[in-house]
């Protein structure tokens, strides 16, 4: 049974079920029910039997055993398909009393992380046997209890409204609730709210992983606490602290520090991170704070004397990921840039593929075509990609040209990330071998190509896609000068790069559908000549539009990327890209570079793969990254991450390029290496961990020698 919180239950949110009419803006929402924050009990007897725990909670949930922490997780998911997790609790459980506590968090904004501000909330729990027979369910006789303990406060990034600035008075926590023996008398019985809809699934990924890290350094400065993790983590600071009765600690966490020498908690990427505690003159306080952050700095502002030095660390969250699964060696600057990127697709990793974890917390399309892929060849495990493709897919009853972002309570449409779906699909099939997946897929990838193919013109062209966000790269400074007035709704007239992945879409439509043995459409060629005859001048490169002369990067790197010019035409388009370099955003620049691979322009990718200009992963590090930012340098964009996955292309530039590590049969059943080393380079070593088992590699410049333990 779903249960709730007795006061989100009433005739008026009753009535708003029952018709379906639920708010889709802020000021319908009630606001005494956003940033709702309660605590739920159930205590119970237990006999030595192993025992799984199913738990779904709208919109996140804390999950404590015994006063032991278990786990949580958002849950970043349409209601339709509302995964439940799993969490083996043999070890929290003892012999005789033992009580499950969950603390379950209701956001109610419309934002990209959560799928919220629509009224649904609450808990679902199921303790089973190792054999599946139900102990005990989430219904009437759980204990709840709304905590006002957390006040009414702003949200830390204005207009993304991800996240509540989070002011705790510790006197109205109620202590010891997650251990047996507390007295929960006085509490509620949780309402069970048969109306619920939420369509619950297992979860297809791992639960998320939870452990506390220690700063790197500490030091008190002018009786402030400053702690430096030492590089960028995503979490929760923790600490104990004593004091009397309204003293207040105040934590301000951030990506860098100001020229003083204090936290930065006014970050550049539109996050204010300052949350405070107010002390419950207790002997001691445990405190955390619920919502996780990206950060690297923090400092703690306290009375004298009231922090527990060794109890100060932060208890860090993401989905887990072996470090040694993919280990590559041999050369300083591959290594840096290696590490850099794996680390930020680590953290950004979390229940969905964020485009950040600090301002967003979305899962966007464009995005995830990289990390994806990343993660993928970092981890060896597919759940969290095929995770992705089904939340996307899922998004197509919404609009079956896909939502951008999803599952979110925002409706960002971008028509650039739509148009990669079949490509995302298709190297999840190279990767996994996974065909049923593809099938299954596969009525999303038609009504995807029906749904563009109604603002096709006369020659075939995609024109006035004015319902979606026509994107072209990001930030709009960063476009090459672009020439298309890329408007919202997006003016008239057929520009170049939103043919280009039209091009894609259809050619890589075919190519599933040849996977899964269904007659092709056989119209990418068509697509393909109309946009030579709209775009291609006698120089050889691409116009940004009908009737521009300008040749933006953008417009020629991809057809250079899809394939859509032979060898011997791709020379003009490869001198114009040695000529402009990575003028373009992070995320455009795996374009640019695969399309360098592709045409066999090695030297080249290698180039701009290892730069160490002001558009490069070594200008990162040489502004102190531990994590990829959004822009290549933090001044090139006015709200820039400091954490962003979509920037990790070069995980597959050193593996499938430089290396030369790619899957010749799909699920790599067969693979082959053919490594292509800039001068530099004398020598590489990859262990890498796929769907099919562990190779190792050690390549030099001319020769690889590779080794497997596949069956």
């Amino acid at each position: 049974m779903w249960i709730c919180a007795p006061e989100f239950i009433g005739e008026k949110i009753e009535t708003l079920h029952k018709e379906n009419v639920l708010p889709r803006a802020a000021h319908e929402h009630p606001a005494e029910l956003q940033n709702f924050h309660w605590f739920v009990r159930k205590q119970f007897q237990w006999t030595n039997q192993p025992c799984r725990f199913n738990i779904a909670a709208d919109d996140a949930c804390l999950i404590y055993c015994n006063g032991c922490f278990v786990g949580g997780s958002s849950a970043q998911a349409y209601p339709f398909r509302y995964p439940y997790l799993t969490y083996d609790l043999t070890p929290y459980l003892k012999q005789d009393d033992n009580v499950i506590a969950v603390h379950v968090y209701y956001i109610g904004t419309l934002n990209h992380a959560y799928q919220s501000g629509e009224l649904r909330q609450g808990m679902w729990a199921q303790l089973c046997t190792a054999e599946g027979e139900l102990v005990l369910e989430s219904d009437r006789s759980w204990k709840a209890l709304h905590v006002t303990a957390w006040e009414r406060t702003e949200v830390i990034a204005k207009d993304y409204d991800t996240q509540f600035r989070e002011s705790i008075d510790a006197a109205r926590l109620p202590f010891g609730w997650e251990n047996t023996g507390f007295d929960d008398s006085a509490w509620s019985p949780a309402v069970e709210f048969e109306q619920d809809d939420h369509v619950l699934e297992a979860q297809r990924t791992a639960p998320l992983s939870f452990y506390v890290q220690q700063p790197a350094y500490m030091e008190m400065r002018n009786g402030v606490l400053f702690c430096d993790m030492g590089e960028e983590v995503t979490g929760t600071v923790t600490l104990q602290a004593a004091a009397d009765s309204g003293a207040a600690v105040e934590v301000r966490c951030g990506e860098e520090l100001k020229e003083d020498g204090t936290v930065r908690f006014q970050m550049r990427c539109n996050c204010e991170y300052r949350s405070t505690w107010e002390l419950s003159g207790r002997k001691s306080d445990q405190i955390q704070f619920f919502e996780y952050m990206a950060f690297r700095y923090f400092e703690i502002d306290a009375p004298e004397g009231s922090i527990d030095l060794a109890s100060v660390g932060v208890r860090v969250r993401h989905y887990p990921m072996d470090k040694e699964a993919c280990v590559l060696k041999g050369d300083a600057v591959s290594e840096q840039i290696f590490n850099l990127c794996k680390r930020t697709v680590m953290l950004g990793t979390q229940d969905a593929f964020l485009d950040c974890p600090s301002r967003e917390k979305g899962q966007y399309l464009g995005d995830v075509f990289i990390t994806a892929q990343a993660h993928l060849l970092l981890t060896g495990d597919p759940a969290p990609y095929q995770k992705a493709l089904l939340d996307f897919a899922s998004s197509a009853c919404i609009c079956p040209g896909l939502m951008a972002v999803v599952p979110s309570g925002q409706m960002q449409e971008i028509a650039d990330y739509s148009l990669l779906f079949p490509e995302l699909i298709l190297h999840y099939y190279r990767f996994t071998g996974d065909k049923k997946l593809v099938e299954k897929l596969m009525p999303v990838v038609n009504q995807l190509e029906a749904y563009f193919e109604r603002f096709c013109g006369a020659d075939g062209l995609l024109e006035n896609v004015t319902e979606k966000w026509n994107l072209v790269d990001w930030p709009e400074n960063l476009r090459d000068k672009y020439d298309f007035p890329l408007t919202r709704p997006i003016g008239s007239g057929v520009h170049n790069v939103i043919n280009a992945f039209y091009y894609g879409m259809k050619k890589h439509a075919d190519c599933l559908r040849n996977i899964v043995d269904l007659p092709q459409k056989n119209e990418a060629e068509t697509v393909r000549r109309a946009y030579l005859r709209a775009f291609q001048m006698e120089s050889g490169l691409f116009r940004d539009a009908a009737g521009s002369s300008h040749t933006a990067l953008h417009s020629n790197a991809l057809p250079l990327y899809f394939g859509m010019i032979g060898k011997a035409e791709s020379a003009a388009v490869i001198g114009l890209i040695r000529e402009k370099g990575l003028c373009c955003g992070v995320y455009f620049a795996y374009f640019v570079l695969k399309g360098l691979a592709k045409a066999g322009a090695y030297e080249l990718m290698n180039a701009l793969l290892f730069s160490d200009g002001n558009h490069s992963w070594r200008n990162m590090l040489r502004e102190g990254a531990s994590t990829c930012f959004e822009a290549w340098g933090k001044e090139q964009k006015w709200n820039t991450s400091l954490c962003h996955p979509w920037a990790s292309a070069p995980i597959l530039l050193l593996i499938e390029e430089v290396i030369g590590l790619k899957a010749v049969k799909a699920g790599f059943a067969e693979y082959a290496v053919q490594p292509h080393f800039p001068p530099h380079i004398e020598k590489l070593s990859l262990n890498i961990k796929t769907v099919r088992g562990r190779i190792q590699i050690e390549c030099s410049q001319d020769k690889a020698f590779c080794t497997d333990d596949f069956s």
